[in-house]
């Protein structure tokens, strides 16, 4: 996997044969993206990094570089205001005219074992074309996003 941020890095090196990251939705936010936005080192290796903007405006092809075969990946995404506002929208402008993202369900909490919401959980599908002549792709994304207040209380933006 290259690494947008500190270079390039053979994470297949480090990882045992036929390793796969599989963590539960709870899994992910409290032991990754918890620690990713109060910057605590996590792991061994690093997710790479992306602007939203790089991801939501072209096509998931040309967006992020990927490697190994590999069908899933995980990725810390920076959102920007633009984007961010554009966010809260049902379907997302991208692609340079090639598709668009579109949330599919509703958004989802993302509870530890006592209730409390840990992070919200929305699903988007990629689609080829326009919204009126679109045809759904295999490309989607599990977005999880953290509460504000989890930011205000941490002191992080």
């Amino acid at each position: 996997m290259e690494d947008q941020v500190g270079g390039n890095e053979d994470y297949g090196d480090k990882l045992p044969v036929g390793f796969r990251f599989l963590p539960t939705d709870v899994e992910f936010v409290t032991h990754y993206l918890i620690n990713k936005v109060i910057y605590n080192p996590f792991s061994s290796f690093s997710f790479q990094e992306i602007n939203a903007t790089e991801l939501y405006t072209k096509s998931p092809k040309n967006s992020v570089q990927f490697c190994n075969g590999e069908r899933e990946w995980f990725f810390f995404i920076y959102m920007d205001m633009n984007i961010d506002n554009m966010h809260n929208k049902a379907i997302e402008k991208g692609g340079d005219g090639l598709g668009f993202w579109q949330s599919i369900g509703d958004r989802k909490c993302v509870k530890d074992t006592n209730g409390n919401i840990l992070a919200t959980k929305i699903t988007f599908l990629y689609f080829s074309g326009s919204p009126s002549h679109r045809k759904k792709t295999h490309w989607r994304i599990h977005e999880f996003r953290l509460p504000i207040q989890f930011y205000t209380l941490h002191n992080s933006k």
